[in-house]
């Protein structure tokens, strides 16, 4: 992704996805924090050094380094203040960076190779972007853009699920944005979960369950199949809500089937424990158990047998945030 703005947009992504990589960020800190390049002419000079895409993104990044330390200064430019969201921020940012759940390294998912590749395959649609003499700020994103892309295109499928973050504004032939539509689709109908009142501990518990771990998997798988074929956005809308009303449908009327059968055995089982427990008759107390681990059994059957299972994850995260 090209950025976040706050700690709920942070966990949103988290709830999601194992890890962000954020695109842009490694460049920064080599020209802002690393200072290990900060002058365009030395930049220009080993320009054959990088692909072209990756070139603009650094000389954009060399550019502000340059304005804004420049003896007159950056006209119009306003340092940021630390704030007291600001700090809040950073503190939920560095305890990320910690866990290992921000990337800054693309080769860490990505395979040079095919980053490279990708990058030729690119080159002359680029080019001629920068023939149609496009503003500063829009070549920039654009690069930004292609760079999320690449990185998605190129990342090791056997060990990866990469989505770009954003839909792509951009039109370029060689890369595809399918991924991120259906994503982009996925975010707009997000359960609505209020995020500050859930610890980063609590979302890694969730997530670490076999149960819910092997749903996140079945709405990635979804996502992936269904961004190889040659649907139009409309027609892959379609069957995702389709998809959803059908598993939720299949669950909410096994939970109505069930409902008096559990209140009753609530009712009774509850009595029987006691009362088996307190004669240490543990043979029937322990049947009583039996019989709640069955209506937890015949439920998961429902999930899995149910049509839209692959989007079960969603279901999940409503009932355990909402």
């Amino acid at each position: 992704m090209k950025s976040l703005d706050s700690v709920d947009a942070l966990k949103k992504e988290l709830l999601l996805f194992d890890k962000i990589l954020i695109v842009g960020l490694k460049e920064y800190n080599d020209v802002f924090q690393k200072n290990e390049i900060t002058s365009q002419n030395e930049l220009l000079e080993n320009r054959d050094s990088f692909a072209l895409n990756d070139l603009i993104i650094l000389n954009s990044y060399v550019g502000m380094y340059n304005l804004v330390n420049s003896p007159s200064g950056c006209p119009g430019y306003k340092p940021k203040f630390t704030t007291e969201e600001s700090t809040f921020f950073n503190q939920n940012f560095d305890f990320l960076l910690e866990k290992g759940k921000i990337i800054i390294d693309y080769n860490e998912i990505s395979d040079k190779n095919k980053q490279s590749e990708a990058n030729e395959n690119i080159t002359p649609s680029l080019e001629r972007k920068l023939n149609a003499d496009l503003s500063y700020d829009v070549l920039f994103n654009m690069c930004l853009d292609l760079k999320a892309r690449i990185i998605a295109a190129s990342c090791d499928n056997s060990k990866f699920t990469a989505i770009p973050y954003e839909t792509s504004i951009y039109s370029i032939d060689e890369i595809t944005n399918t991924k991120a539509d259906v994503y982009s689709l996925l975010l707009e109908d997000f359960p609505i979960i209020e995020t500050d009142q859930i610890a980063w501990e609590q979302i890694f518990d969730f997530k670490s369950d076999p149960d819910v771990y092997n749903a996140i998997w079945s709405l990635r798988n979804w996502i992936s199949s269904i961004s190889r074929t040659n649907r139009q956005p409309n027609e892959i809308e379609e069957e995702y809500r389709d998809l959803k009303y059908q598993y939720e449908k299949a669950i909410n009327l096994h939970k109505l089937k069930n409902s008096s059968n559990a209140f009753q055995t609530t009712i009774q089982t509850s009595a029987e424990l006691v009362e088996n427990l307190a004669k240490l008759n543990f043979k029937k107390a322990t049947d009583v158990f039996f019989q709640f681990r069955k209506q937890k059994i015949a439920l998961m059957e429902v999930e899995l047998k149910s049509k839209g299972n692959q989007l079960s994850y969603l279901y999940k995260l409503k009932t355990k945030f909402n």
